[in-house]
């Protein structure tokens, strides 16, 4: 029986193509620990330092570290990739294999791995620390880390951390557990992780990063790093037809900003790496300004961003790989973007046990009309075909089935709210949901299409209005959109219109984090098309040139006593001259970067190295 988890990661295969009313079941994965790709390295002491064991190099004959040993009759205790040998999407705390203990639904769990032998001195404390995931499932994990005398179940006789019985939970993330071993007799010792579940229908479970110290048990920094900034496309949430996850796409067009951050715990500095095309202002800052630079004849390249968490313990590398799409060119192609990120590759959606249904983000009587924001350029023009809706636990009755939903694209208003209807088409409930069911952690994708092409200038936000219904919401009729967790980076996308007037909330459009104190975006992915007479008009041509030496800025043929401005890429101004005639030659001494040179309302950007 395949465990049915019920957070985490949603892995759609789906394709851009998918016809009207299509309703495609997803089962929910669970996706371990940390959101990105991870990366350790300790600060070595190789005077306290016992053991550090990341299970990364591993035996392909045993599949366990070299001198490692496993007791385990029923074969499901391994170290491997386990993102690469189940389904659940399971990941390593750092680096891509773990120690694991899988599921199983016909027997108890009485599993060992048991360690190489270290030598230990009498009457010196040893700190134990194992990062551990057991999210349950029917039943918490039981397990527990112990030290023997010998290579054997039987020898191993001390209890370091005990997580059986009432001390049993579920982790669904990694967990640091600690504990403390002092022996009485200098010797040869060996560590033992012991999967105990004494019921049937166990979970998986994961040990990693495991350290014996005579000192302290190095913390990690932990963490993921996050951005605004361009469209993300739904490519991130597919999958190829050989079963491979493709990586994200974002679009952006020349010159735009981005802004980086990163959440995390036990962190005291940071340090970032864009990768090829991308150019920061500052990659110690804790939200650096990024501008990617791709050449004339690049319309996509594959890009790198690495975050470094630095403690005194050692540091953690946290990894981004995508592709950059330059979204004015002279190739017109489409695809869905949403608002999620790459940080953010997760679903979830709210209801209570019995039945009653209040969707965080979905069909009630309270939020009946829901817009996510798309942020553009105000010049910039994006043509819109529709969109693809997420949800779940979806079910209406045949009365209902006729009853229309709109579908809306608005521009933003002066305040950045939901204003004027650029777009409005009506389908019923049944051509954009079908008449599946879909419940008990399933997500499913709808299809929204116009018919036509719509074209909209700036910023703009997909709206849906649900129809009255009858006996809704309730467990014969509800719908849920799927929303990810709340986002950490103050980047609320996700309004809702309040239609009564309340004491503090008078009828009209609300953010999300009006409503609930927190940020986060809704499952709407609009299906939208770029080419050159639909993005971000040129600038006009220049007729004069600029080229730089180092700090110093070379500028032809401007206009004599012109204003020359710089400004950089967060819209600063830095410098100001006048052109001289024929050739200004200015040493700027500006930092390393990217800047922006305009004259006579003509803008350029240069770099400086």
């Amino acid at each position: 029986m395949t465990k049915k988890l019920l957070f985490g990661l949603a892995t759609l295969a789906l394709s851009a193509n998918i016809a009207m009313a299509t309703v495609a079941p997803i089962q929910l994965a669970q996706r371990a620990g940390n959101k990105t790709t991870t990366m350790h390295k300790a600060v070595a002491n190789d005077d306290t330092q016992v053991l550090l064991e990341d299970f990364e190099q591993i035996n392909t004959t045993t599949m366990m570290p070299e001198g490692w040993v496993v007791f385990d009759a029923a074969t499901l205790m391994k170290s491997a990739n386990i993102a690469e040998t189940s389904e659940n999407n399971a990941q390593a705390f750092e680096g891509t294999n773990a120690l694991y203990s899988y599921f199983d639904d016909e027997n108890v769990r009485d599993a060992w791995a048991i360690s190489t032998a270290m030598t230990l001195e009498a009457n010196v404390t040893y700190h134990v620390g194992v990062y551990a995931y057991c999210p349950g499932y029917n039943i918490a994990d039981q397990w527990q880390l112990t030290f023997g005398s010998a290579q054997t179940p039987e020898a191993q006789t001390n209890v370091v951390i005990d997580c059986t019985g009432k001390n049993a939970k579920k982790d669904t993330e990694y967990t640091l557990y600690t504990g403390t071993f002092t022996p009485t007799t200098s010797g040869t010792y060996y560590l033992g992780i012991h999967h105990c579940t004494n019921d049937m229908g166990a979970n998986i479970c994961l040990w990693d990063y495991l350290q014996v110290d005579s000192d302290h048990i190095r913390i990690m920094p932990e963490g993921y790093m996050t951005s605004k900034g361009g469209l993300w496309s739904i490519d991130q949430f597919m999958v190829d037809n050989q079963g491979y996850k493709l990586v994200p796409r974002v679009y952006t067009y020349d010159g735009e900003t981005f802004e980086y951050g990163y959440s995390a715990t036990h962190c005291e500095s940071v340090e970032w790496d864009f990768g090829f095309y991308g150019i920061a202002d500052d990659v110690t800052s804790e939200t650096p300004i990024v501008t990617y630079e791709l050449d004339e004849d690049e319309n996509e390249v594959f890009n790198e961003d690495l975050l470094i968490l630095m403690n005194e313990d050692g540091e953690t590398g946290v990894l981004r790989e995508y592709y950059i799409n330059r979204i004015h060119n002279t190739d017109a192609f489409g695809d869905c973007v949403g608002n999620f990120k790459p940080e953010e590759s997760t679903y979830t959606f709210k209801s209570d046990d019995n039945l009653a249904y209040d969707a965080l983000c979905g069909y009630s009587q309270s939020y009946k009309r829901i817009a996510e924001r798309y942020d553009r350029p105000a010049d910039a023009k994006t043509l819109i075909a529709g969109s693809y809706v997420i949800f779940g636990n979806y079910k209406f009755s045949a009365v209902n089935n006729p009853k229309k939903i709109n579908a809306r694209i608005l521009k933003a208003d002066e305040n950045g709210m939901p204003g004027e209807v650029v777009f409005s088409k009506e389908l019923s409930i049944k051509e954009v949901f079908g008449t599946s069911q879909i419940n008990d952690g399933y997500l499913a994708l709808a299809t929204i299409m116009f018919g036509e092409e719509v074209e909209v200038t700036g910023t703009f936000f997909f709206e849906i209005e649900f129809p009255e219904v009858q006996n809704a919401p309730n467990s014969s009729n509800h719908l849920f959109i799927a929303h990810c967790y709340p986002r950490e980076n103050g980047d609320c996308t996700t309004y809702f219109y309040n239609s009564i007037d309340l004491a503090n909330k008078p009828a009209g459009w609300y953010s999300a984090k009006d409503f609930y104190g927190f940020d986060i975006c809704c499952g709407i992915y609009p299906n939208v098309y770029f080419n050159d007479n639909t993005a971000v008009e040129a600038p006009s041509v220049a007729t004069w040139n600029v080229f730089t030496n180092g700090s110093e800025l070379n500028i032809v043929n401007a206009r004599e006593n012109a204003d020359i401005v710089i400004t950089d890429i967060a819209g600063r101004v830095v410098f100001t001259a006048q052109a001289q005639a024929f050739k200004t030659t200015i040493e700027t001494n500006l930092n390393n970067g990217v800047y922006i040179v305009t004259i006579d309302g003509v803008s350029t950007k240069v770099i400086i190295r």
